[in-house]
């Protein structure tokens, strides 16, 4: 757990590297995402990290009721109780969640359970591990916006091992059943590391960068504009659908460079 929060505590210093100082007009201004300005992003980053102490603290049995009794959001779970703060605003708020998401973190079981999202517990180092995706993916957004490449890290594993294990879920959101198809994953890690999931010698294989696979799996990007390596029919499909958070199956955008 001490080396996920740590990973986290990393994280969220870069992107509060990037944020402290903006002007309002910028924070204010659409994201990458389009459907939310800056400020909405990192409200929304600050909101669940608020739920996730609430979660581990019990009480509820779905994040969507701390955030329904809490703080309200709209079809896009926009915090709706934070729309009055102001960039610097947001920033102070989302400050003092990450550090009580951090102490919270630091002080659970690892293996402890938390009833996250309908049918999906998770225990308490994952939930770190997706806190960490979460922040990441919603930074990418914010780079993209601000004309910033992503900033990649070693620290993705979080994000990469989110991909694999989230792979059953994947497909049961886009109503596909998990196949007994071998598959292989293979990236390489900003420090030159491998990192590895599945059957080596399996034909269905996807290879690449750490950083591609990653923008993959948060959604971000479309497999076919990447440098990826996607071979086989059942890696391609998983490329098309994995999904490292959860909820309903996320849409992607069509590729600018069908392959």
């Amino acid at each position: 757990m001490k080396s996920i929060v740590s990973d986290l505590l990393a994280e969220q210093a870069q992107v509060d590297a990037v944020l402290d100082g903006l002007p309002e007009s910028v924070w204010n201004s659409p994201s990458a995402n389009c459907e939310w300005t800056i400020k909405q992003e990192l409200q929304h980053v600050a909101a669940f990290d608020y739920a996730a102490v609430r979660m581990i603290g019990g009480g509820f049995t779905c994040v969507n009721g701390v955030s329904d009794v809490e703080f309200g959001h709209d079809a896009i779970y926009t915090p709706t109780a934070f729309g009055h703060l102001t960039g610097a605003e947001t920033m102070t708020w989302w400050r003092e969640q990450r550090s009580r998401l951090a102490v919270t973190f630091l002080d659970t079981d690892p293996k402890a359970r938390i009833p996250w999202a309908p049918g999906l517990p998770m225990s308490a180092k994952s939930l770190a591990s997706a806190r960490l995706m979460e922040l990441w993916a919603h930074s990418v957004d914010i780079y993209d916006a601000l004309g910033l490449d992503p900033v990649v890290k070693d620290r993705i594993v979080s994000t990469l091992f989110l991909s694999w294990q989230a792979r059953p879920n994947a497909y049961r959101i886009n109503g596909l059943e998990l196949p007994d198809t071998p598959l292989y994953l293979s990236v390489t890690l900003p420090s030159g590391e491998l990192w590895n999931r599945g059957e080596p010698d399996a034909a269905n294989r996807i290879s690449g960068t750490a950083r591609d696979w990653a923008l993959v799996a948060v959604r971000r990007r479309n497999w076919m504009d990447t440098d990826l390596e996607v071979v086989g029919d059942e890696a391609r499909r998983f490329a098309g659908i994995v999904q490292t958070f959860a909820g309903e199956a996320s849409s992607v955008a069509p590729p600018k460079n069908p392959r």
